[in-house]
């Protein structure tokens, strides 16, 4: 058990990372798994960019993050409507755009390479 549910009926303003109305997880890494865990934004969003990205490899082309950004909007709202996080602002500040589009681009640049999804 946490500490914040055992003082749950205590009026108690306990800290997250030193800010009591900041989020107490990476937010980062929490939409990056939700981008590949949860059916239905993998499927919506997230594989159809990386087909994308498969695509232009195949062809040659260069690939960028920019080619994810779209599904993390995307993603990141449908993570907002699922768990109504009141810290969660509207939208996705364009740092956190930037860093989850590279990092999944790259991540998934190297499955590619690999081999991960070979179409027939």
């Amino acid at each position: 058990m946490r500490i914040n549910e055992l003082c749950e009926s205590i009026d108690l303003e306990l800290e997250k990372n030193g800010n009591k109305h900041g989020l107490d997880f990476d937010l980062k890494d929490d939409l990056l798994f939700y981008m590949t865990h949860n059916d239905n934004a993998y499927r919506r969003h997230t594989f159809p960019a990386i087909m994308d990205c498969s695509d232009m490899l195949e062809s040659g082309k260069q690939t960028n993050p920019a080619l994810f950004k779209k599904a993390v909007k995307e993603a990141y709202n449908s993570y907002c409507n699922e768990f109504q996080i009141r810290e969660l602002p509207d939208d996705i500040d364009q740092e956190l755009l930037d860093e989850v589009s590279k990092h999944i681009h790259d991540d998934e640049c190297e499955k590619i390479k690999d081999g991960h999804y070979k179409r027939k």
